[in-house]
């Protein structure tokens, strides 16, 4: 399966900006000196647990984040705060492991089934599974710090269908449209 496909029905011009963060994701995957995260914007934010969750994330993933967040507050200036602080967290979950560049563009790119996936080495299946699992290993790494129970249920569920969830909704929004 090629990643990348929305989770939800996007008007052309969403489907252009969506694409082109794909291939700006994927090309800073190779060139991961590129990446230059707003992290004093994202501070200004975050609380210190959070903060340090946030600092613990690879630069790329900082990066993607504030942009995620940046274009949450842009389409929706009346934005939760909690909401924006779901935003720069949403891909926490990514820090379980270090990715290797060509680990991170592989798995950015490509999920394997796991016929095809027990072919390759371990070290590029837990690579899949953390990329996989990140919203539930992010939210687990929240809860674990004690992080607003509603800012954890936003990671966790930053990938799934918002069912009527409005906050939801708009990170899911900013998220793919970034």
């Amino acid at each position: 399966m090629i990643r990348g496909a929305p989770t939800g029905r996007l008007a052309p011009v969403n489907v252009l900006r969506h694409l082109a963060g794909l291939v700006r994701r994927t090309f800073l995957g190779l060139a991961p000196g590129l990446a230059r995260p707003d992290d004093a914007f994202a501070l200004g934010w975050l609380e210190s647990r959070e903060a340090d969750a946030y600092r613990a994330m690879d630069p790329r993933d900082r990066d993607h984040a504030c942009r995620v967040a940046h274009r949450l507050l842009a389409r929706f200036p009346d934005a939760e705060p909690r909401t924006v602080r779901a935003a720069l967290l949403h891909d926490v979950g990514k820090a379980e492991r270090p990715y290797r560049v060509w680990e991170r563009v592989l798995v950015h790119v490509w999920a394997p089934g796991p016929a095809t996936a027990a072919r390759f080495p371990e070290a590029l299946r837990d690579a899949w599974r953390v990329h996989a699992e990140h919203a539930d290993l992010g939210a687990r790494r929240l809860r674990a710090l004690d992080v607003d129970a509603r800012v954890v249920e936003l990671v966790a569920r930053h990938h799934g269908p918002p069912a009527g969830d409005e906050e939801l909704r708009r990170l899911i929004a900013a998220d793919e449209a970034t």
